[in-house]
């Protein structure tokens, strides 16, 4: 086997291999003696059809076979032997076509990991801000209300009631962009909690005021990174029916309300002392992620290499996945969800790309310090997955062995990193609000909005 590496990039090369005629003269006849067992010819007895017979009848199937063995097997000793360690699945670029009595050729693409050069400095000592955890009275209020919103009856409104905040409006509306119906954007019937925003804000706004039995006419642009491919960049026309609208009735929040609810609390004060409990765990959590996040931002701007792009790739697939997997939840496809994935792609791009670098930074600082993960930490993490799964504890070893291993390091890594941080002393709620975590915390979510 001759093998040649070319550099492509600081992080791409291409491997060249070539075979030699004796090692595909060798998998011809496998391949010939494997499919001779396995197929019936007419005239022959199972499993005694002649080579020759074989290779006539079946030719450019065991070409397929002979070629996807002799790289399966092959590309192995080719990256070892050129001492790379790729970091995705190489790519077959290109391959000869089967000769007998010739040598095979194919050329593979190899993404590797970068040099990365970081010194302790770069990464100990970081300055950061810790965010507030104390939950405010006014917070408090608001869950309440929001329980309060959320087990209202409704009741139709009366005739001539103008429309308000968190009243639900049934409306029927057609889109039309340049005049003509946008196909598939329209409804008979829909359910809109008014200033909620999950329809349209600027739809939603104009119908504050208006009662059942108006007509408005809406125009709403859409930018043009919009996930749905009919109305990026346009001017919609809408023009909406308000067919009902039903007013809330809200009940007092006494421990009368509470007992009715049927949520396994007493009183107020029980489930006030509930959410206060879960809006800090919320707050630390969030707290937590503040920092390092900070410490993330900070380890990207400061150590800089390239990030090989079929890494980057490999991460938008999988952010692709999870909101496939989002929307079937919900019971949806992108398209019936009107979401073009292409534009979703371009407005994942950024988000991948920093997964990536953030990935490797985080691996290289776990090499430098030794982070690793014990067998005992392995032990009781499979325990755990099994049970939360109802998988065997077989399977669950397996999970953390081959996808689930490398986050674990990461989020020691990370851990290490904060404790080793520098955190200053907490701010006040409302100046931490005007320096929330980066856009990319919430791009999966916000990609999933609908946008009208």
């Amino acid at each position: 086997m001759k093998v040649n590496v070319e550099d492509i990039s600081s992080v791409q090369k291409k491997l060249k291999v070539e075979l030699p005629p004796e090692v595909v003269a060798r998998e011809i006849d496998r391949a010939c003696q494997k499919l001779g067992r396995e197929v019936s010819v007419k005239g022959f007895r199972k499993g005694k059809v002649p080579k020759a017979v074989v290779k006539r009848l079946f030719r450019e199937h065991i070409e397929e076979r002979v070629i996807e063995n002799l790289i399966q097997e092959s590309l192995p000793k080719a990256i070892e032997e050129s001492k790379l360690v790729p970091i995705v699945r190489p790519l077959i670029e290109s391959h000869d076509q089967i000769k007998e009595k010739e040598a095979f050729s194919y050329t593979a693409v190899v993404d590797i990991r970068p040099e990365i050069n970081i010194k302790p400095e770069d990464y100990k000592g970081l300055e950061v801000e810790s965010m507030s955890t104390e939950v405010t009275e006014e917070e408090l209020e608001n869950h309440l209300r929001a329980i309060q919103m959320t087990f209202a009856d409704l009741k139709p409104a009366e005739k001539d009631h103008e429309i308000q905040l968190n009243d639900i409006a049934i409306i029927s509306f057609k889109a039309y962009i340049n005049g003509e119906p946008v196909p598939g954007h329209e409804a008979e019937a829909l359910y809109v909690d008014v200033g909620t925003g999950e329809f349209n804000a600027t739809i939603e706004e104009k119908l504050i005021g208006k009662k059942a039995g108006d007509i408005i006419e809406v125009d709403v642009t859409y930018p043009e990174d919009s996930l749905n491919a009919q109305l990026a960049g346009q001017t919609v026309h809408y023009k909406v029916q308000i067919r009902e609208v039903y007013v809330r009735d809200l009940k007092p929040l006494d421990d009368e309300f509470i007992k009715k609810m049927n949520l396994g609390f007493e009183s107020v004060e029980h489930l006030r002392e509930r959410i206060k409990r879960r809006l800090e765990e919320d707050k630390k959590k969030k707290a937590e992620e503040f920092i390092r996040e900070q410490i993330l931002a900070q380890l990207r701007e400061k150590i800089l290499f390239e990030v090989p792009e079929r890494y980057v790739e490999y991460k938008l697939a999988r952010l692709m996945e999870q909101m496939q997997q989002s929307l079937e939840e919900k019971g949806h496809t992108f398209e019936s969800a009107g979401i073009s994935p292409q534009k979703l792609q371009e407005r994942l791009r950024p988000l991948a790309e920093q997964q990536a670098r953030e990935d490797l930074i985080l691996e290289k600082i776990a090499e430098m310090e030794n982070i690793t993960v014990s067998g005992e930490e392995l032990e009781e993490k499979a325990k755990a997955l099994a049970e939360a799964t109802r998988a065997s504890l077989e399977e669950a070893r397996a999970i953390l062995a081959t996808s689930m291993v490398p986050r674990i390091i990461a989020d020691k890594t990370l851990q290490f990193l904060v404790s080793q941080a520098k955190i200053k002393e907490t701010q006040k709620q409302e100046e931490v609000e005007t320096k929330t975590l980066p856009e990319e915390t919430t791009e999966e979510e916000k990609a999933l909005e609908s946008e009208g």
